[in-house]
């Protein structure tokens, strides 16, 4: 994980006791750092490599750096983070366009109400749905669980011995979000591999 956030989230929970040991994150507080941090990432030969920036238009023009399988760009259910998603998505668009390829991009509703769904989170998807933003189907379900990884570090599993309450609930979601995540990039494989047997496009991986 590349940690381009100013403000470090991950490099201190990556500090705190029982760090997943398969999981190394790279700090790139700038963007000069963020070549080095890549080639350091790529040496430890990773399944994934996740970039988490800073939710700012700094953070967001951090990717038009490099080539990404997938932009994803949280946001609360509000109209003020509407607004930014779209921004976001267009400037994805934009991005992909100058490149010759489309980019693949998807938001993502976090810090749901787990109970009741407010009006705002229809009014956002509605929202975002008319200005042709595609949605991940999964949304991140507001957890005690989730909030407890930046206080105690670790993973969910370690998190029972703290105390904290509906996990399997959190690892249900969690679940989800990542085979959402999984089956948005197969899609897109499979869009371009399609094109790439009618001669219609170039395909590099």
């Amino acid at each position: 994980m590349i940690d381009s956030d100013p403000n470090k989230p991950l490099v201190r929970w990556a500090s705190l006791p029982e760090a997943p040991p398969l999981i190394s994150i790279h700090p790139a507080p700038t963007a000069q750092d963020m070549r080095d941090a890549l080639r350091e990432a790529q040496r430890k030969q990773p399944d994934w490599i996740i970039l988490d920036t800073e939710g700012s238009i700094r953070g967001a023009m951090v990717f038009t750096t490099l080539r990404l399988d997938m932009v994803i760009t949280p946001l609360a259910a509000s109209q003020l983070e509407a607004v930014e998603a779209i921004k976001a998505a267009e400037l994805v668009g934009q991005h992909g366009r100058r490149q010759g390829r489309a980019m693949l991009h998807r938001a993502l509703l976090t810090r749901v109400p787990a109970a009741v769904r407010p009006r705002s989170v229809k009014q956002v998807v509605a929202q975002l749905r008319e200005k042709g933003v595609d949605l991940l189907p999964t949304a991140l379900i507001e957890k005690e669980a989730f909030r407890m990884l930046f206080d105690v570090g670790g993973n969910l599993d370690g998190l029972e011995r703290h105390g904290a309450h509906g996990l399997d609930s959190a690892r249900t979601v969690a679940a989800a979000f990542v085979d959402s995540v999984i089956e948005a990039l197969e899609q897109s494989r499979n869009r371009l591999a399609g094109h790439a047997g009618h001669g219609t496009d170039e395909v590099r991986s």
